[in-house]
């Protein structure tokens, strides 16, 4: 009895001098041999929202609860010179979704808000990277699209409550939640002073379209789609997915730029196409996370994009400006650290209606970094044919 007892305990023992939960990295990791290992993560994002004027009869404050994001995180290294991640996501489980019942005739009999409970699990990110060197590394499968700091920020660690969503103006059919699938080639060069870091990748982009009423193609050569990326770092590199704040764990002043281009991939419709042309895109970004000699971390992020459809007159051309900053209050106020945030993005289309102008004015309290914290956001709404504020409360853990 006393060997089988014994013979219980050693592999419980391993385990859990195997199974590490981290703060800094929020995974728990599983070490197979000296060289593999394998981690698991969960991102969970549960949000309060109140949209002004919007119930169901244009008055009052619409209110909703739901799951922004739900994400299952899992990737390892192989060896040195492999590694891999894979990411699932369940987003906007639960928010409101209108709904409308109309009789034969298309005359509208009723309508109104209901939860979304459909469940909408799906691969967001898989991909393999082989590391020849910290200079030279190849990453195939459905990546991040290497564009703009904004965009490549990885959802766990937003300085905000999101992303400035209303400035990726990608064509619609080009990608999936700003992925795309190909090959990348990336890479750190260390300079004299800071580094550059660099990615550039072939993918699928817009696919091949007819519209057989006028025989006019999307694409009809199957050409591809050319995405890249120049940053450099003046201090310290940043890791595959940017972050909106490093919480003062790194010191960050970088300076990017990217762009985005497909032949014959621009289209005044996606689905009838009338017109088409080719699609290019050019961003400049800079982004600053400096830790203060007080401890007090200064946050600011400013880009500018331009988006080129031809002369589709497609409402996604046009030229797009964010920014945001925040700042961190180095001090234990209850559980927490607090950190003010503000957000800004426009976008200025070309055609007449589309335009778009967001205030956001934000508060962050740090539990525990990002595996635990609550924001909040006010949304000043200044956009064309709309003027509906939001508040949005927020809680995350990442574990």
């Amino acid at each position: 009895m006393k060997k089988l007892a014994l013979k219980a305990l050693v592999p419980s023992v391993v385990a859990a001098s195997i199974f590490t939960a981290t703060p800094a990295d929020a995974v728990v990791k599983f070490k197979i041999n000296d060289e593999s290992t394998v981690w698991m993560s969960l991102l969970l994002q549960l949000r309060a929202e109140w949209v002004q004027d919007g119930q169901i009869d244009g008055s009052g404050w619409e209110r909703d609860f739901y799951i922004r994001r739900a994400r299952i995180l899992f990737g390892g290294t192989i060896n040195r010179y492999v590694d891999f991640f894979v990411e699932t996501d369940n987003p906007n489980l639960g928010k409101n979704t209108k709904v409308e019942n109309r009789d034969d005739s298309n005359n509208l009999i009723s309508d109104g808000y209901t939860s979304n409970t459909t469940s909408r699990t799906y691969i967001q990110d898989a991909w393999i990277r082989f590391k020849f060197a910290e200079e030279f590394k190849v990453v195939l499968g459905q990546i991040l699209l290497p564009f703009s700091h904004n965009n490549a920020t990885g959802a766990t660690s937003l300085l905000g409550l999101d992303y400035n969503i209303t400035v990726v103006k990608f064509p619609p059919t080009s990608h999936f939640v700003w992925r795309d699938y190909g090959a990348e080639v990336m890479g750190l060069v260390k300079l004299p002073t800071g580094s550059l870091d660099y990615r550039i990748g072939m993918f699928d982009g817009v696919g091949s379209i007819r519209n057989h009423t006028n025989d006019v193609y999307i694409n009809k050569d199957n050409n591809p789609r050319i995405t890249g990326r120049l940053q450099y770092n003046l201090f310290d590199s940043e890791g595959f997915y940017y972050k909106g704040t490093y919480l003062g764990k790194k010191k960050i002043v970088s300076f990017g730029a990217g762009i985005d281009y497909q032949k014959d991939a621009a289209a005044d419709n996606y689905t009838t196409p009338t017109v088409v042309d080719d699609y290019k895109a050019w961003t400049i970004d800079m982004f600053i996370d400096y830790p203060l000699a007080s401890g007090d971390v200064a946050t600011f992020e400013a880009g500018y994009i331009n988006y080129d459809y031809g002369n589709t007159g497609n409402p996604n051309d046009g030229d797009a400006i964010y920014a945001q900053c925040g700042y961190l209050i180095n001090k234990q106020i209850g559980i927490g650290k607090l950190e003010p945030t503000f957000r800004y993005q426009n976008f200025d289309s070309s055609v007449n209606g589309y335009d778009v102008t967001d205030y956001y004015f934000g508060l962050a309290y740090w539990i525990d970094g990002f595996r635990a914290n609550v924001k909040a956001e006010y949304m000043l709404d200044d956009r064309d044919g709309t003027d509906h504020d939001t508040f949005t409360l927020q809680a995350q853990i990442l574990f």
